[in-house]
Parts: structure tokens; sequence; C-alpha cells
């Protein structure tokens, strides 16, 4: 994690929710926790009592929750911290759950953190490492709703159903869209409870979303965030009522919520976006719009059987040998109906052009038969 947030945890963690109130950056770092592998060691609905930090370190085989190849050290250090703090160091945790389903092409993980007697934050997961959570992130630009949607709704009504008091959802990138779909669809009597949802970059729902009758309820506690160049947190949303946070590195790598800058106990926020991101994820939007389902599924179908052809079992096998992985989604590709390469080809081609030049219309194809993108 960058230094600031580490200093963050140092500088504030003396100072209980009583003396400062919980706020937008401590939504990010429990955001970041349920990265963290809790799996076999927080039990999930009726499988056990809620669980201190010290139970944790207490259990057989706890430091797998570090066990990310990438991010492990830091969620290390952020452990500790938080563990050893006033501020989060008598927060519990419980209700984890974890579903990988490759015949479903679904990746989905949450848990539940206890703020407090009468307090709880409600985390969603974004997309890991493994290589079917990208799948359905595709999916999410040709279907009104993917699996793992109706299991954050399922787990929100679990919670609910489980504690009393206030309730507080939230996730990063997928796991923000999640939080905001979850709690737009669960009863009135548990909308009531919700205080506040956090979305960190996550990406939008269908068109008409923003008008549901369970959106417009829990709108007014809806947060809304993204760093100065989001590119993913724009997509699939007409929804324009969202913060600016400022970021370290440029690009899609200010989507790792490591890369946002704090000052003092708050985000930097920024008035807007960048022009050229603002410019180029609003091409980026229109053209997927613009494809004819048929054409998006097609692309996501190709692209996932390409990526699967590598045998590469996550993201981080893909990245560490890029080499011999690209020669064996060249071999598969050749191997493809002809038809099937042109019109991928051509999509693809269509959809660097739209993010290079930032003229979606130009660069996308015609709606064939009357179909059109009705996300």
């Amino acid at each position: 994690m960058k230094n600031n947030l580490m200093k963050y945890l140092r500088e504030y963690g003396d100072r209980s929710f009583r003396e400062m109130p919980f706020s937008e950056v401590d939504a990010l770092v429990l955001a970041l926790l349920v990265y963290m592998k809790f799996d076999g060691v927080v039990p999930g609905f009726n499988r056990g009592a809620s669980m201190s930090w010290e139970d944790i370190k207490r259990k057989a085989g706890w430091e797998h929750l570090f066990s990310d190849p990438v991010y492990g050290s830091s969620y290390r250090e952020a452990f500790s911290l938080i563990a050893g703090s006033r501020r989060f160091g008598r927060i519990r945790v419980n209700y984890f759950v974890e579903w990988i389903d490759e015949e479903r092409e679904a990746q989905f993980a949450a848990i539940t953190f206890f703020l407090g007697k009468s307090s709880v934050f409600v985390a969603f997961r974004g997309t890991d490492e493994h290589l079917v959570g990208w799948k359905e992130d595709f999916n999410m630009s040709y279907m009104r709703l993917v699996p793992s949607q109706k299991r954050a709704l399922d787990y929100v009504k679990g919670v609910a159903r489980y504690t009393s008091g206030r309730m507080i959802v939230g996730g990063h990138s997928k796991g923000g869209n999640l939080a905001v779909y979850s709690a737009s669809f669960v009863p009135e009597a548990v909308q009531e409870r919700i205080r506040r949802v956090y979305s960190f970059d996550g990406p939008g729902l269908w068109r008409h979303f923003y008008e549901t009758p369970g959106f417009l309820r829990i709108r007014d506690r809806y947060c809304k965030i993204v760093p100065e160049q989001s590119v993913f947190g724009m997509m699939f949303s007409r929804y324009r009522d969202y913060r600016v946070v400022a970021g370290y590195k440029g690009g899609f790598v200010q989507h790792d919520l490591m890369q946002w800058k704090i000052r003092g106990s708050r985000f930097w926020y920024k008035k807007q976006l960048r022009k050229k991101s603002s410019r180029r994820s609003k091409s980026l939007d229109e053209w997927i719009r613009s494809l004819p389902t048929g054409q998006v599924a097609l692309f996501v179908d190709t692209l996932y059987e390409l990526i699967r052809s590598t045998r590469a079992r996550n993201v981080y096998e893909l990245l560490q040998r890029p080499i011999v992985l690209a020669r064996a989604v060249i071999k598969k590709f050749r191997e493809m109906e002809k038809e099937r390469r042109q019109q991928f080809w051509k999509i693809l081609h269509g959809m660097c052009r739209a993010v290079s030049s930032g003229k979606a219309r130009q660069s996308a194809g015609r709606k064939g038969n009357g179909e059109i993108n009705k996300r």
C-alpha cells in the first residue's frame, strides 16, 4: 500500500469512531481487507461466532490471509496496524462467503465487519486473480444481471437477518457494483437500516437502473468515488453524482485503491476527472452500447476462450509468462472458424479506435437486425 494509507492508519489509529466519525477512508480500508484470503479462517453463516483479530491470529493457518503473491506483504502490514489500533482493533468479523463457479462464470466474495454493537460494514470483494471473475466482468457489458449480483443481494438479506442496527455496504470495482445493486433491491425494511453505500471505482449498471424505485430510495446515501483517470468506474453508467480523488500513477493503474491519495484524514479530492480520461471512458462506454448484444457476447466469449487456451490458473500466471502464453493464444485463434476470427478482430479494432481516438460513433459497428444492447 502507498505510504499515505499506512500513515493514515498510524496517525489516526488511536482515535476511536466516537472521537473521529467513520469516514470514506475507513470504508476504503475495509474494502481493501476483503481481498485478503479469509477462506478457512473466518466462518460463514451458521458456522461460528464473530471473531476478533486476536481470535484470527490464534487460528491455525491464519497467515493464509496474506498469501496473495502481489499484495500479501502490504496486507500483512495493514493487518498489523489495524489489529493494534484503537480505531479498528475492536472490530469483529464474520459471515465470510466465497463462491467460484466456472460453469456459471461467477466469482464472488464478501465479509461482514462488526464496527460496534449496533453497526456493521458489509464488504464485497471486487475481481481477484481468478480468471472466471474477469469473465463475469466482461459479461456485465451485455448482461442485465450476473450471478454475483444475485448472490450479493442474498448476502445482504442474510446479514440483515442475523444482525440488528445500522448497516454500511461497500466495495471496490465489481464489489462497488454489487454494493449498490444489493442495497437497491433489498426489502425496504432493510434499506431503512442502511446508513451508507460506497462504490470505489465500481462500474455502473443497466441504462435505467438509476431510475428504479429501489435506487431512488437510497440515492442520498450512495457515495461513488473514482480516481481522476477512471475508466472502469465510469463504464455502463449515466450516473454523474460522484467524487474524484487524486492518484499517484496514471492510467489503468489508478484503479488500484493503493494508488489513491489521502491528505490528513480525508481523500485528496479533485474538481473533476482529467479531460482525456473522461473522454476516453465515455467513448468506450458509448461504443460498447452501440454494438448489438450478440456481437458483444461473441467478443467476450471468444476472448475468454483464448485466455483459457493458455491453461493459466490465474491472472498472475498470465503476467508471468506472456510470450509462452501468447503463442498458445495465437494457436487457438488460428484454429477458430474464419468468420468468427474476422468478427472478433473487427470488434477489437473498433474498441481500440474508440479508446485511442475518443470518437465512439465513428468506430462503432452498425446495429444488426434491430438488436440493441439494452443493459
